[in-house]
């Protein structure tokens, strides 16, 4: 049933066949949505009596109406505090209610304090043999190495982007809670080729009620954009993205990347360099109209010099 998220083949290398499942796992993408959901599917398949997340046993409706008794998930959106984890602690050590496993989702434990990841690792080196915990992370680096070593890491790949189309347009009833009641599509090829196969990248962008200005203005910038006279509009149009900034520079970085990749002129290797220093110096509070007016004269430059 997830197997366009998570197909058979990833899910056995994964030791879904009981025999070599490890006991710990740490799923690992940019994309928190996608992590917490490949977390639902993997767990859905443990508990499935079928074992291969059918949609249709008694596990997994529970499974997808999220009254699943063996499988206990942390919330997300806030800081994982010591507390969550005595309680997850607590329950690991209960028996399994139907099947042969308890499953413990800990979403974006990159979030969880110090303290709490210090309590989850008493678990962790000492495991009870009926309980899988899955966690997901954005960064690692924010997670103790000591837990990272007692994990199995798995860096979740990117999606097909007609897969992403397909979950998008037909969710499946497993992910209907994950994604809006009503979701504009009007721009979705745009958001495809933005999202690069994330899944919840993708979905964001169609959220963002500027993306759409924002994709056009970066598409002016990188095909259109050859005169001097042109620079003033163009800065007020972007410097009416002034709070979302950092996520424009990031799609006009995109549309030289696509150009790059096409033409494979380097000055478009130029264009991006001036545009991650842009993205650093707004890191520094460095005004954004000085950063704006000095990235669009750089780029209007280097056209000029490598006759783009």
């Amino acid at each position: 049933m997830g197997n366009k998220i998570l197909d058979q083949n990833f899910i056995n290398s994964l030791g879904k066949n009981f025999e070599y499942l490890s006991h710990a796992y740490l799923f690992v993408s940019p994309d928190s949505t996608y992590n917490n959901l490949c977390a639902e599917i993997f767990a859905s398949h443990i508990l499935c009596e079928n074992k291969n997340f059918c949609g249709s046993c008694p596990s997994c409706q529970k499974s997808i109406a999220k009254t699943n008794l063996d499988l206990t998930t942390l919330p997300t959106g806030r800081t994982i505090l010591a507390e969550d984890i005595n309680l997850v602690v607590e329950k690991s050590l209960e028996k399994p209610m139907f099947g042969d496993f308890k499953v413990f989702i800990l979403k974006e434990i990159d979030s969880a304090t110090i303290q709490a990841q210090n309590k989850l690792l008493k678990t962790l080196e000492e495991p009870p043999r009926h309980v899988v915990f899955i966690l997901t992370a954005t960064n690692e680096n924010k997670i103790l190495p000591t837990i990272i070593s007692r994990v199995r890491k798995i860096f979740l790949p990117r999606l097909n982007k007609k897969i992403v189309e397909e979950i998008i347009l037909s969710p499946p009833p497993y992910l209907k809670e994950a994604l809006p009641s009503k979701l504009n599509t009007n721009n979705l090829s745009e958001a495809l080729e933005e999202g690069e196969g994330w899944l919840g990248k993708t979905i964001e962008l169609l959220k963002a009620e500027s993306f759409p200005k924002m994709y056009a203005l970066s598409q002016e910038i990188a095909l259109s954009f050859s005169k001097s006279k042109d620079l003033p509009v163009l800065s007020s149009k972007v410097l009416e993205f002034k709070d979302s900034i950092l996520k424009f520079l990031e799609i006009l970085g995109h549309s030289f990347e696509k150009l790059l990749r096409e033409k494979g002129n380097l000055g478009y290797c130029e264009i991006i360099t001036n545009i991650n220093s842009a993205v650093e110096e707004l890191g520094r509070n460095v005004g954004a109209n000085l950063i704006v007016d000095n990235l669009l004269m750089k780029i209007l430059e280097i056209k000029y010099n490598y006759n783009l």
